[in-house]
């Protein structure tokens, strides 16, 4: 995998991890739980305002939170090729960004629409690494935010024979399958 871009100014480092300060795992499970917090309390908000039923799930992973919701009975909060919850997970972002003033690490989920999606991915990620080792050519992956890509690039990393790299520009960026030497 090489260097990835994510957001201006920052990078991934080659295990395809951001590069931050050096937390302890204690501080860094803190800022997570903290940033879950944050993003549950405004995604509840924006469910008042609208008024619209729903369950919040909070988890909390090493590198990641996820704050889930459920329940919601439509899928108002998806909107067409998960547009909507593209702007929600922006919104989120951004809300919590202003609140702690770090980078936010926080995924939004409605009803399991991104961890299909992901599902989805990964098996086209497999379809990929399959058609390199078939082919010998490269094949480029569809356009995914830096989080998909990130999962993607790990996925070819545990499988030998292909390697992967990004390409283009967001919202275009892509991860491209490539065999190795």
């Amino acid at each position: 995998m090489t260097d990835t871009e994510t957001e201006p100014g920052e990078r991934l480092d080659g295990n395809g991890d951001l590069r931050e300060g050096e937390l302890s795992p204690e501080e860094r499970l803190e800022q997570l739980d903290e940033e879950t917090r944050l993003a549950a309390d405004f995604v509840e908000g924006l469910l008042d305002i609208l008024d619209l039923p729903g369950d919040i799930v909070e988890e909390v992973h090493e590198e990641q939170a996820l704050v889930k919701v459920t329940e919601v009975g439509s899928g108002l909060l998806i909107g067409r090729r998960g547009a909507t919850l593209d702007a929600l997970q922006e919104l989120v972002r951004s809300a919590v960004q202003r609140q702690t003033e770090r980078r936010s690490h926080v995924r939004i989920d409605v009803e399991g629409y991104r961890a299909r999606h992901i599902d989805k991915l990964r098996e086209k990620a497999r379809e990929a690494i399959a058609q390199v080792r078939e082919t010998g050519e490269p094949v480029r992956l569809e356009p995914m935010d830096a989080y998909e890509r990130k999962m993607m690039h790990d996925l070819v990393a545990k499988t030998g024979g292909v390697s992967s790299s990004s390409e283009g520009n967001e919202p275009k960026r892509r991860v491209v399958v490539h065999p190795e030497p």
